[in-house]
């Protein structure tokens, strides 16, 4: 099995580990950004907590669910802390800038300029 699990991880690594360590840097500033809520920034130590404590829901000691329900506890903490932090905040570590909805910004050609001013009467 690991013959042929080790060379597919090979080929797929440049493709994956890029957006792997994006994905890592931005849940790494969201627990340490004090603009997103207390208990989802505690969401993932507890969970690496979990994986490190061998007493847990199901025994290490069996070889392959040993470790699922621990990669399932860490991959759930880190969705919930990335999909239930304010998305601007995400935005903002992400690198994302906001969208501009002016006319301006959107078709230039399409906007006429002009003034105007109050007359009474």
């Amino acid at each position: 099995m690991h013959r042929f699990a080790f060379p597919l991880l090979m080929m797929l690594m440049p493709r994956f580990l890029p957006k792997l360590l994006k994905y890592g840097l931005l849940v790494w500033r969201l627990i340490f950004d004090r603009r997103v809520n207390i208990i989802l920034r505690a969401l993932v130590p507890l969970a690496l907590v979990y994986v490190i404590i061998p007493t847990d829901g199901v025994k290490d000691g069996i070889p392959v669910l040993g470790r699922f329900d621990d990669i399932i506890v860490s991959g759930m903490a880190v969705l919930i802390l990335v999909k239930l932090a304010p998305q601007y905040i995400v935005n903002e570590h992400l690198g994302i800038q906001p969208a501009n909805n002016r006319p301006e910004e959107q078709d230039p050609k399409n906007v006429v300029d002009g003034s105007a001013r109050d007359v009474d009467d």
